[in-house]
């Protein structure tokens, strides 16, 4: 397993214009990597010229994402964003299931694995997000909420390359953190979960989304099973992002 994915997931933030001093300072910083890969999930309005971009031409490690996808193939759905028009820019990589489209949105896995479906069809890798709330951790419900939403997000679903990331909710603006017990814990769940459902070790990769930052970077990455990690906040400035991709 590679385990030096880094996903930075930047939510509603950063427009276009700024994205392009972002991409023009993080690029004067990045040396390549043979055993990294670096996928950024920015806003629908600056993937299309970021993809396209003579920037990144000459990586061989940069890859993009869209933040969400419809699961809906086409039709009278205003606002939505359909996964032929990622396929026809050339994004490679989508997030699905985080737990902010879950809580906010009410997006259910069912739904989720519609979109997973037509992710694969079209041949875009899949980020699956997953976790547990506090209140469901606080109930000793941690693995029947990961399991269940696995199952069902991945349900008749081919197995092919698919991106896990785990980030436990009740880890996220919390004030609680995740230690490597608990995350090493989880991952083998989940790992154990994917081989049952078919998926052999090299087709499936765990990331952990837990409010990651350059100070818990050292201590998460001694956790099982881990092939990286999706993050937010901490990827909004490129120094900052750089300094916890190059460590």
């Amino acid at each position: 397993m590679n385990s030096n994915i880094y996903i930075a997931n930047w939510k509603m933030n950063i427009t276009s214009k700024e994205a392009n001093s972002f991409f023009n300072k993080f690029l004067s910083l990045h040396q390549r990597s043979s055993d990294r890969k670096i996928i950024f999930c920015p806003s629908f309005t600056t993937l299309a010229t970021s993809v396209q971009s003579a920037l990144f031409n000459d990586s061989n490690e940069i890859y993009f994402g869209a933040q969400n996808v419809s699961d809906k193939k086409s039709g009278a759905h205003t606002g939505e964003i359909s996964v032929s028009m990622l396929k026809e820019i050339g994004i490679d990589y989508c997030i699905v299931g985080h737990s902010e489209r879950r809580a906010i949105y009410s997006e259910s896995s069912e739904v989720v694995n519609n979109k997973i479906k037509l992710l694969i069809e079209n041949k875009i890798k899949p980020i699956l997000c997953i976790g547990e709330t506090l209140e469901q951790r606080e109930n000793n419900n941690s693995d029947e909420v990961v399991l269940e939403q696995l199952s069902v997000c991945l349900k008749e679903i081919p197995t092919s390359e698919i991106i896990i990331a785990y980030e436990p909710v009740w880890a996220i603006g919390t004030g609680k953190n995740a230690n490597v017990s608990d995350i090493s814990a989880m991952n083998t769940v989940i790992k154990n979960h994917m081989n049952k459902l078919g998926y052999i070790d090299e087709q499936f990769y765990i990331l952990y989304g837990g409010s990651v930052n350059i100070s818990n970077l050292s201590i998460i990455d001694k956790a099982s099973f881990l092939s990286g990690f999706l993050i937010g906040g901490a990827s909004l400035e490129p120094e900052n992002f750089w300094n916890i991709v190059k460590r």
